[in-house]
């Protein structure tokens, strides 16, 4: 069976064809897409995904991003039966064999999660200064999407280069098997709209056992938080720090300074449009 993509959006559409562009283009392995639309009123992401014919779901309230990532677990793994799921964020560009290495390891090892590693836009402007002059101001804003300044970056190869039982970035580009989700479930969209989430379900998969590991030699280029940063947002620094208040007191600490470990599994999404609604409005 094909491996799944899911992607998060929230506007910013040329980003996401540029994700799901990259994704196709330097995969040799058998792809689905699923995208879900998290902006309300998104009616050119909606169009361009009709004509792509990606299957997508669309949200006519702005429920968050660990609420799209349980609608994505839930197609992957209730709608449908795949082997492996990858999360890849909408404004990331997948480097040659990033896809293709994660893929091949997925299925030749007991790894149950593997993510990618990442080389962002602050990185390339330092390693390449002349890069600099395609981004606008301390957000870096990119317009000009016939330019590829990610391109003069190439520290990528075929050769896998694992570190075992690390995971770097669980949600911009990363594997997840089915096994995963057997052990930890859902996302808590209590750290709504975003922020905090990566590291708790990080923290949840090694608490629980996961079996993970990073790839060194799988890249990607991240533009660094479009959505804030460029498009229409969908948060505020209120919600980063309620995040953060949220996740110190479940964990005991901050992250990296946990004292006590809470149930680990998710298994159902009944209250989530209760606690979503009740985060909105603090």
């Amino acid at each position: 069976m094909n491996t799944l993509v899911g992607i998060v959006s929230f506007g910013n559409l040329d980003f996401t064809k540029l994700t799901v562009k990259s994704i196709k283009e330097t995969s040799s392995f058998p792809l689905d897409f699923f995208i879900v639309v998290g902006k309300p009123g998104d009616l050119d992401t909606i169009r361009w995904l009709k004509d792509e014919n990606i299957p997508f779901v669309y949200h006519t309230e702005n429920m968050g991003f660990p609420y799209s990532i349980n609608d994505i677990y839930d197609y992957a793994w209730k709608t449908n039966n795949y082997g492996e799921l990858i999360i890849a964020g909408n404004d990331i560009v997948a480097y040659p064999h990033a896809i293709d290495s994660m893929i091949e390891l997925a299925r030749n090892s007991e790894y149950e999660c593997i993510s990618s590693t990442q080389y962002d836009v602050k990185s390339l402007i330092s390693q390449f200064p002349d890069t600099a002059q395609y981004f606008e101001g301390e957000d870096l804003i990119f317009k000009d999407f016939s330019q590829e300044p990610w391109k003069n970056f190439t520290e990528y190869s075929t050769e896998l280069s694992i570190a075992d039982q690390q995971l770097l970035d669980v949600q911009n580009l990363c594997l997840y098997k089915k096994s995963v989700f057997d052990k930890v479930g859902y996302t808590d969209v209590n750290f709504y709209p975003a922020y905090f989430i990566d590291n708790d379900y990080a923290m949840r998969m090694v608490k629980a056992g996961v079996n993970g590991c990073s790839l060194g030699n799988a890249r990607f280029f991240h533009f660094w938080s479009r959505t804030v940063k460029q498009g229409s947002g969908g948060s505020t620094p209120k919600f980063f720090q309620n995040n953060e208040k949220y996740y110190r007191k479940k964990w005991g600490g901050d992250v990296g300074r946990e004292t006590i470990t809470p149930p680990l599994k998710i298994d159902s999404r009944d209250r989530e449009v209760i606690e979503i609604r009740y985060w909105r409005g603090h």
